[in-house]
């Protein structure tokens, strides 16, 4: 909700919205819900099958508007009227598909400082802090910075978003 709630109001009518790294993309149909009919397409793009099977289920309720799609997120052609959102960075292997975006694209990009020493090949690229995070990604136009706390009863972590333009 945090995401929808300060990414929307950057969103221009119609454009195309690309989710990378969405797994069963929960947030493909919670932009679709908040607004039917606001944007072009969201394609979602997972490198898990099983993930893409489960997130054609999810959005199955809008199958014109939602499209997932099972590949590779360095690979996609990206224009800069899209909207790229990636709330799985510190999963991925490199900033390939940050590096390849256009110039003034609008990006949301979430990580956290989760460690998981029992499964460390999980997380690829670790965000210890909120400046860690940014230098990672660097965009000519910050439009939001934010750190939220996640605390469950036996563990938490803080969870970073910049919403921006590249």
């Amino acid at each position: 909700m945090w995401l929808c709630e300060e990414l929307e109001p950057h969103i221009p009518l119609n454009s195309p919205v690309f989710i990378l790294g969405g797994w069963h993309n929960v947030l493909g149909f919670m932009l679709t819900v908040r607004k039917p009919n606001y944007y072009s397409t969201i394609v979602n793009v997972d490198i898990d099958a099983g993930a893409i099977e489960v997130a054609k289920k999810v959005c199955d309720a809008f199958p014109h508007k939602v499209i997932n799609v099972h590949g590779d997120s360095n690979q996609h052609e990206i224009t800069v009227d899209s909207v790229v959102i990636n709330c799985s960075v510190e999963h991925f292997e490199s900033n390939e598909w940050f590096d390849k975006l256009p110039n003034g694209t609008l990006v949301c990009i979430q990580s956290s400082d989760m460690t998981d020493p029992n499964e460390p090949w999980l997380i690829r690229q670790p965000n210890h802090d909120l400046q860690t995070f940014l230098k990672r990604f660097p965009v000519t136009e910050q439009t939001f910075v934010g750190t939220i706390r996640i605390q469950y009863d036996h563990f938490g972590y803080n969870r970073f978003m910049l919403i921006g333009r590249k």
